[in-house]
């Protein structure tokens, strides 16, 4: 009986100690940890949307889990909106921000922020020749994917061999931009 309540006592203790370090280094490390979220998300919004940080600035218009709107200021005047969306891929959720023009006219650039797709396949995905084709698309209505060279602003290129990969950048992207002019229209609501 000593034995076990020993037992009992020192694993106690040890779980105690364990829980109070893992504690102060959360702590300790949550600071550079925001920071680098933040750094992430600036060097995201430069490259889909032409930001300058040193004179530009952003607003948060709406932020959930899956879902962030941000206007992208030149002084008074919208440069841009970046969108953040995120969707099933074929083996998990693809994660993504592309940038707009303020008229809603035509995606700046995309950039895969997380995926897992397949190595040689779907993680083409993150590929410069798939990502470069995304510059100059129509953002006024639904994107379509092609097996074939586009022919014109509204079709995206599929990946050979990662079609569900392709389509589901597609359909992130589509169901993103909608969203996004909704909330705009309502006033970043």
């Amino acid at each position: 009986m000593k034995e076990s309540i020993r037992m009992i006592a020192v694993l106690t203790f040890f779980a105690l100690l364990s829980g109070g370090i893992l504690g102060w280094f959360n702590t300790f490390t949550e600071k550079r940890v925001e920071e680098n979220r933040l750094k992430e998300l600036i060097h995201s919004l430069q490259t889909v949307t032409g930001m300058d940080p040193r004179t530009d600035t952003y607003e948060i218009i709406k932020k959930e889990k899956d879902f962030e709107v941000y206007r992208i200021l030149s002084g008074t005047e919208i440069k841009a909106y970046a969108i953040v969306g995120e969707g099933n891929g074929y083996q998990d959720k693809i994660r993504l921000i592309f940038g707009v023009s303020p008229d809603f006219s035509k995606i700046l650039a995309l950039k895969i922020l997380e995926e897992k797709e397949t190595p040689g396949l779907g993680a083409r995905i993150e590929s410069k020749e798939y990502l470069s084709q995304w510059k100059g698309k129509a953002a006024t209505g639904s994107l379509k994917l092609v097996k074939t060279s586009t022919q014109n602003p509204y079709e995206v290129q599929a990946i050979s061999g990662a079609t569900i990969s392709s389509t589901a950048v597609l359909k992130i992207v589509n169901k993103s931009v909608l969203r996004a002019k909704k909330i705009i229209k309502e006033g970043g609501k």
